[in-house]
């Protein structure tokens, strides 16, 4: 089962308006395509990336699933990092 995080990328690619054949062979592109999709939806992103996804497939759902497997796929592949900050040490007085 892939990660919260896998999951969020995978919907910022497959919002993207990228078709599967323009990422899938191509990890640089499928860092590129998230990066895009996440300036132009902005500070609430994830939420309009996933309302955009359940339009998808109430409208298509006959090809949104495999889309949504390719993105999937595609962001495993590509090695996308995400920098995770380092715990905080408290500071006692």
């Amino acid at each position: 089962m892939p990660s919260k995080i896998t999951t969020m990328l995978a919907t910022f690619l497959f919002v993207s308006q990228a078709k599967v054949t323009e990422f899938t062979a191509n990890p640089a592109r499928t860092r590129e395509l998230i990066h895009q999709t996440a300036d132009r939806l902005g500070p609430d992103g994830a939420a309009d990336a996933a309302v955009e996804v359940a339009y998808e497939y109430g409208r298509h759902p006959e090809t949104a699933a495999a889309h949504m497997r390719a993105c999937l796929l595609a962001i495993e592949l590509a090695n996308v990092e995400i920098p995770v900050p380092a715990p905080r040490m408290a500071v006692t007085r």
